[in-house]
């Protein structure tokens, strides 16, 4: 929980499965809230508010997925690519399925080692 808005280190399948699904809830009920408030006057406020946590939730669910890439020992600038039709679809299966690098790499220790206990 602790490098969670930080697009530095790795975070293994489960995690990013597990965090994402609650991102996606998340965000998916600010959209519906966003959707069902009516524009007036009177909710100027509430509107922004809830536009910040919109915003924050982007952070969130692109953090997530630097990291996951550098689990793949692909550099965070990579998401970029999802912008790019057909390869985003591989590219999103390359992150939900593919298997972590084993052992440390460049951007971390491996997030399913164990830790010796001293």
């Amino acid at each position: 929980m602790e490098n969670l808005f930080d697009s530095e280190g790795r975070i293994n399948r489960s995690k990013y499965i597990y965090y994402h699904f609650i991102a996606f809830i998340v965000g998916s009920l600010i959209n519906l809230f966003l959707n069902l408030l009516p524009c007036n006057d009177d909710n100027v406020f509430l509107l922004i508010f809830v536009g910040l946590l919109f915003i924050a939730y982007l952070v969130f669910a692109i953090c997530l997925m630097i990291q996951r890439l550098h689990d793949l020992n692909r550099s965070g600038i990579h998401i970029f690519l999802f912008m790019v039709p057909i390869y985003n679809i591989y590219l999103k299966f390359l992150i939900l399925f593919g298997k972590g690098t084993n052992g440390p790499n460049k951007y971390g220790e491996d997030p399913l080692a164990f830790k010796e206990i001293v």
